[in-house]
């Protein structure tokens, strides 16, 4: 308790110095390089840099406001948890690799940051410590390990060129660095074909969820684009983030129509949201990324504090069992005024950001096809908002001898991001001053977002009926809606293999542990070895075939290298 308390005013004060930080870049314009040099050995210096900047300042400033409000929320949610300790712990280990990440100038320094997100993640997943926690921890963690890979390929070739700043001028011609650096910020943003992790991350606490899954771990690849700005503006690549990014937003809308959990509907929902910070990203507009990042952040993580303390309550995940007008009456409020801001209501945080990028979006000399799916998919962000207030609004608990009354610790944490997610979006739009880059629109394009907003909220009443008497069979068509555009089903074969792998790795280290001494402990292990390397690759020729295959790639690429 007195960890918690200590914590809790430590965020504050830091969340408090933070803000005027901000501030005072904000008007000052100025930018602070901070070196220090950890050894020297020969000619090789080896440095730890932090760069403080109005962008760096601010995201730390979100990222300690929503740290403050799930702690708060913590309070309550584990109260009579055993493992109170073990979670804040967990929960500073996070913040610590986030701000790493946050205010690192080169890809060393950022490095650490990122694999501190990834443990912390993996082991904040499996913090229930039961079979389907487990399973998810490690898809979650063998999908993003890939574009770790990647990341860590990508620093091998920065190395080659001499420079691991984000700012090096040097990277703008090489299209396989930025490619690999592409791949690894889409695993850790949950883009196609990463996707299906994220749905998988709701195994973890509802609080985890809204700190680490909607604002802060899933925007780390979007931060990372962000840093490399120079580099990636009016590149090619920007292409291909266009393509990827659409494709995902496509798909995330799709199934969220047909979701009824109530934390993947919202990691669905938290999906869509990152495809339109990367369409912005994709137009050369890294500045109004970042604002709808942190935006999203706020709106986000209240309605994940929300859903906790309504699936608390109506104990089941289904928005179409959950109840709770009559007697959780502000975290209805809340709800209600999350949704609205997410859907993007004028003068909400939501509507300052999301306007914007509609209006560049209608801009862009882009496709029909682009235009079709964009507008189609924001029109889709207010369905899925829509649908969840009014399921949970208009239904009163039936179980009156069930009197649950809000914990203060709630209300507090719920009424710290309500207030940002209703105000901060005014202030901080005058703060960055990005609207001089967003050209001028006639009157019936302005008001295109709000038609589109006033005649879906018409046609709620029949859409909600309609798929509440639905009854699918389980089809091909099923499961392209369903299952994530087929990634699902992928997925659960990893997840299987990855268990079994799990526990014979436990099996064998019983047997190892079960012997006398320590001679016939490594000639059992290598027996199991060779049998088991035996079965699975069957020849040992093909290894060589695959190492060769493998040298031959890289002499090609390096002298790919030496050409440009």
């Amino acid at each position: 308790m007195k960890m918690t308390k200590y914590f809790t005013l430590m965020n504050l004060a830091m969340f408090i110095m933070a803000t005027f930080m901000t501030m005072k870049f904000s008007m000052t314009k100025k930018n602070v390089l901070i070196e220090w040099k950890l050894f020297t050995m020969e000619s090789m210096n080896l440095e730890m840099l932090i760069f403080i900047d109005f962008k760096s300042m601010s995201f730390f400033s979100c990222v300690l406001l929503i740290t403050l409000a799930i702690i708060t929320y913590s309070q309550f949610y584990m109260e009579s948890s055993s493992k109170k300790t073990q979670f804040m712990k967990l929960i500073i280990l996070f913040v610590a690799s986030m701000s790493i990440l946050i205010f690192s100038p080169n890809m060393i320094t950022m490095i650490m940051g990122w694999e501190g997100l990834g443990m912390t993640s993996f082991i904040l997943i499996m913090f229930y410590q039961n079979k389907k926690s487990v399973m998810s921890a490690m898809y979650t963690m063998i999908m993003n390990r890939l574009g770790d890979i990647m990341i860590i390929i990508s620093m091998f070739n920065m190395m080659n060129l001499g420079s691991w700043m984000f700012y090096s001028p040097i990277f703008e011609k090489k299209e396989m660095i930025l490619g690999f650096l592409l791949i690894g910020a889409f695993s850790k943003s949950a883009q196609i074909p990463f996707s299906s992790w994220l749905t998988e991350a709701m195994a973890a606490p509802t609080p985890v969820s809204a700190l680490v899954h909607s604002s802060t771990l899933v925007t780390a690849g979007i931060y990372l684009i962000i840093r490399f700005e120079l580099t990636m503006k009016f590149h090619s690549m920007t292409k291909i983030i266009m393509l990827v990014s659409l494709l995902t937003l496509l798909m995330a809308s799709i199934n969220s129509l047909y979701e009824w959990d109530i934390k993947k509907l919202v990691a669905l929902s938290t999906l869509s949201q990152l495809s339109t910070m990367f369409i912005v990203i994709s137009m050369n507009l890294f500045s109004l990324a970042l604002f709808h990042v942190m935006m999203h952040a706020m709106f986000k993580a209240l309605i994940f504090l929300c859903a906790s303390s309504l699936i608390s309550f109506s104990n089941t995940q289904d928005i179409r069992q959950m109840m709770g007008m009559n007697t959780m009456l502000f975290t209805m409020m809340s709800l209600n005024s999350a949704s609205m801001a997410l859907c993007g209501l004028p003068f909400m945080s939501g509507f300052y950001s999301k306007d914007l990028i509609m209006e560049t979006a209608s801009m862009q000399n882009k496709t029909w096809i682009f235009n079709l799916i964009f507008y189609w998919a924001m029109s889709t962000t207010m369905i899925y908002s829509m649908k969840m207030s009014i399921l949970i609004s208009t239904k009163n608990s039936k179980m009156k001898h069930k009197k649950l009354k809000e914990d203060n610790m709630q209300l507090v944490s719920k009424m710290i991001l309500l207030l940002v997610s209703i105000g901060l979006g005014n202030k901080l739009n005058w703060m960055l001053n990005i609207n001089y880059l967003i050209p001028q629109i006639n009157l019936g394009q302005k008001m295109l977002p709000i038609l589109m907003m006033i005649l879906f909220i018409l046609s709620m009443e029949s859409y909600i009926n309609k798929q509440k008497k639905l009854k699918l069979k389980i089809n091909t068509v099923k499961k392209f809606k369903n299952y994530m555009w087929f990634m699902k089903s992928l997925g659960f074969k990893i997840k299987n293999t990855a268990l079994m792998t799990y526990f014979m790795v436990f099996k064998n280290s019983e047997k190892g542990i079960l012997t006398k001494n320590n001679m016939v402990m490594v000639k059992t292990t290598l027996m199991i070895s060779n049998i088991w390397f035996t079965m699975t690759h069957k020849k040992f020729s093909s290894i060589n075939v695959m190492i060769l295959i493998m040298l031959i790639t890289l002499v090609f690429l390096n002298s790919l290298n030496y050409k440009t």
